[in-house]
């Protein structure tokens, strides 16, 4: 299946360097199509419409209020579409793409080493076959999880935003290691590879938050005392961030 990119940013990277074979895209600025078509032996375009031509699937990588502007080059081209355009839903993009297939999926930055979580909307109305495959393609940038349009929202809460939530957790540890003498090198090191494995035994737990959390947490010890203080704070601060990302995709 020939993949092609219409926007070449951050996320369309990410989607390209996981897939590691050659696609074609278009930016806005030449420069970064470029620069990401080098990167996978890739070929960069200087228009929408060369984009759908040399493609079997188009991926919209584009920011969101592009979406009329890019269909009105590429709709009489474009066969399947798959989109990751946040807040942009079915309805408005077959509105936008009448005689194409339509799929809307979120994928996070993961997808640059292959363990992206990728939620993509349950086409149970539409082409099975075609759907399958996109599945398969998927699932080389990592996990893939088939939701109701419904719950979209929440899965860009949690997934989409994802990796930028734990850097954040990573960079705050690592500015406190560092406020108490530790070289910051050695601090990242520390916080990563503590991150990693917390991450791979979550999963390998079945995702038992409250069981790691009891086992880490030996009474009176150092984890129940930072857990004293974050418990509260921190569950407050992430629902209000869930809140905050669901009122935007809204």
């Amino acid at each position: 299946m020939r993949i092609g990119l219409i926007g070449s940013g951050n996320m369309a990277r990410a989607l390209a360097v996981g897939w590691a074979k050659p696609v074609t895209c278009s930016a806005l600025e030449i420069e970064q199509a470029q620069a990401l078509a080098a990167l996978v032996g890739g070929t960069a375009v200087a228009t929408n419409a060369e984009v759908a031509a040399a493609s079997d699937l188009v991926l919209l990588c584009h920011k969101p209020k592009q979406l009329e502007e890019v269909a009105a080059e590429i709709a009489d081209q474009a066969e399947v579409v798959l989109s990751i355009l946040a807040g942009v839903g079915l309805e408005e993009l077959r509105g936008a793409y009448p005689n194409a297939r339509v799929y809307r999926m979120m994928p996070n930055l993961a997808a640059e080493i292959s363990q992206a979580t990728i939620g993509i909307v349950d086409d149970d109305a539409g082409d099975r076959e075609l759907f399958d495959r996109l599945l398969t393609l998927l699932a080389e940038l990592g996990d893939v999880v088939a939701v109701d349009e419904a719950d979209f929202g929440v899965l860009t809460g949690i997934s989409g935003v994802g990796p930028a939530y734990l850097a954040l957790i990573a960079q705050t540890q690592v500015e406190a290691a560092v406020a108490e003498g530790l070289d910051e090198q050695t601090a990242k090191v520390l916080v990563g590879s503590s991150l990693k494995g917390s991450s791979a035994l979550l999963v390998s737990r079945s995702n038992d938050s409250a069981q790691i959390c009891r086992e880490v947490a030996t009474p009176g010890g150092v984890t129940e005392k930072g857990l004293a203080v974050l418990a509260g704070p921190l569950r407050e601060g992430f629902r209000a961030a869930m809140d905050a990302v669901l009122g935007r995709n809204k």
